[in-house]
């Protein structure tokens, strides 16, 4: 069956969806991700269908993530309604891939990154390639690290965690290995002979086959720079802290290029997203359930939308692309408690699911 943008088969006992939308990094549209929870939904119950693999049509990218330049033009045209609808079908796709209660591959060749990643951390099989970069940007448009990013960079080392959730930094296969962010390597230039391979075995022989392609990651290049993370993300630090940490930083190691997207991003980045995503780290340890952590994001997504930033942020990168947002508050210290505790208030929202 042919949808637009996105191919589902059935081959033997595996379901195949085939992100096809190249041009675009396979950014997720709101048609695709209703015809991929449809599916997902009635692959589920099908017997006959033993395990899904999901991967790109081009090695580029494998999800880009959601379509949030198509959100914003909604909004614009025909008000909210409709965009909570795109990131509610975003996030019950996530669930569905959470729940689905079969072996799910990711085959994640190239970018991975927001929506994306929601795609590939709920997948049972989390397989990355030396190509893969991975990153959570959406503090540039206004927005946050949604997709059940909670959990998934939760569960990482709480100075890293931060690093990648309030600064969009980009990370390698290697560097998710390390962090548990994917379970294996392959090399690119094999990823079709494992994705045929996984198509024509049994749910059974799927840690086998995928054994037979796995490579060495090396080191990872985060390793190098763990002190410095430490240093900037580590403690009890507020967001204020953390950029004088930086920018204190970069005084001293002035061509240190992670103090210097730090320090950038900190200066450019939306203050309320980056401060709003602090706070959600703080509630990593209350949040241990994939449907708690989906429904939060809903909420949360339903706020940020509503705020000027998100018009703004998806204006400055992707539409008129002058990277010059006019954040409002500007600042750090101008995101006080008060803004944080409205846009976690749920009163009047409705559930995800």
């Amino acid at each position: 069956m042919l949808q637009a943008h996105i191919h589902f088969d059935v081959i033997g006992s595996a379901g195949l969806v085939t992100l096809d939308r190249p041009k675009a990094l396979n950014a997720l549209t709101a048609e695709m991700v209703t015809d991929l929870r449809q599916i997902l939904l009635g692959w589920r119950d099908d017997p006959a269908i033993s395990h899904v693999v999901i991967a790109s049509s081009a090695p580029r990218a494998f999800c880009a993530g959601g379509d949030i330049r198509q959100a914003r033009e909604t909004i614009l045209t025909s008000g909210f309604d409709e965009a909570d609808a795109f990131f509610r079908g975003e996030y019950l796709v996530d669930l569905a891939i959470a729940e689905f209660g079969k072996p799910i591959i990711a085959l994640c060749d190239g970018v991975v990154m927001g929506g994306g990643a929601g795609l590939a951390e709920h997948c049972t099989h989390i397989i990355m390639s030396e190509t893969t970069r991975f990153a959570m940007p959406e503090t540039s448009i206004g927005l946050f690290p949604d997709v059940g990013a909670s959990l998934f960079l939760g569960r990482c080392p709480l100075p890293v965690a931060r690093l990648l959730g309030m600064t969009g930094y980009i990370i390698n296969g290697a560097d998710c290995m390390m962090l548990g962010l994917a379970t294996s390597m392959v090399a690119s230039d094999q990823m079709a002979n494992l994705k045929q391979s996984l198509l024509d075995c049994a749910a059974s022989e799927i840690d086998q086959v995928i054994a037979g392609f796995k490579m060495d990651p090396g080191v990872p290049a985060l390793n190098h720079h763990m002190p410095l993370i430490d240093r900037i993300f580590g403690g009890d630090a507020t967001p204020e802290q953390m950029q004088e940490r930086a920018e204190d930083l970069a005084l001293m190691r002035p061509n240190d290029k992670l103090v210097h997207h730090v320090v950038t991003a900190f200066a450019t980045r939306c203050p309320v997203s980056i401060k709003l995503f602090w706070r959600l780290l703080q509630m990593a340890d209350y949040i241990t359930d994939i449907r708690a952590a989906l429904t939060l994001d809903y909420h949360l997504a339903m706020r940020m939308i509503r705020r000027a930033d998100y018009i703004e942020g998806v204006r400055a990168v992707l539409v008129d692309r002058d990277n010059a947002p006019k954040w409002s508050p500007n600042s750090l210290a101008l995101v006080d408690a008060a803004l944080l505790d409205a846009l976690f208030d749920k009163d009047g929202l409705p559930p995800l699911c």
